[in-house]
C-alpha cells in the first residue's frame, strides 16, 4: 500500500471529526498509542460507572482490531476483495477520511463494532504504523 507512506502520522488525525480528533490528540499526549486506543474502546457508561460490586472482565477489542487491520493491510487472502476496494479508494488523491472510513467499515463489520466507534482507534493504529512504516509494522505484528 504505497499511499500509506505518503501520510504523516499526525495528519491521520485530520480524518476524524474535530471532536474525536481533539480527544484522541489529548489521549496521545498522556498515554502510549496502545493505551490511548484501549482508553477509547473501554470508555462507555457500562464500565466507567458500573452498578453493583461486580468487576467486568477487560475487553480485548484492541487486540482483535489490530489482528484484523494487520490481515487487511499486510496481505491476508481473507481480505483480498476488501484490500482491492481500499486500493481503489486510495488511488484518488489521498483522502485520509475516505481511507479511515473504508477501513473502519471493513473492520467494524468483521468484528461487530460500529465504524464510527472504531474510527479513532483505526487512526491511532495508523499513527503507530506511520511511526515505523507499514512493512515494519506488518513484520512486528507477525511475531507478536
Amino acid at each position: 500500500m504505497p499511499w500509506f507512506d505518503e501520510i504523516d502520522e499526525k495528519a491521520w488525525l485530520e480524518a476524524l471529526p474535530v471532536y474525536q480528533a481533539d480527544i484522541v490528540e489529548d489521549l496521545l499526549k498522556v498515554k502510549s498509542p496502545e493505551d490511548a486506543a484501549t482508553a477509547w474502546l473501554e470508555a462507555s457508561t457500562d464500565n466507567t460507572s458500573p452498578f453493583g460490586g461486580q468487576h467486568k472482565a477487560k475487553r480485548k477489542y484492541l487486540e482483535f482490531l489490530i489482528v484484523e487491520v494487520r490481515k487487511l493491510l499486510c496481505g491476508s487472502p481473507e481480505y483480498d476483495n476488501e484490500r482491492n476496494q481500499l486500493e481503489k479508494v486510495a488511488q484518488s488523491p489521498v483522502n485520509k477520511t475516505a481511507i479511515v472510513s473504508t477501513v473502519s467499515a471493513i473492520i467494524g463489520a468483521k468484528v461487530g463494532l460500529a465504524a464510527t466507534f472504531i474510527a479513532p482507534v483505526i487512526v491511532i493504529i495508523f499513527i503507530m504504523i506511520a511511526k515505523i512504516s507499514l512493512n515494519a509494522w506488518c513484520a512486528m505484528t507477525t511475531t507478536n
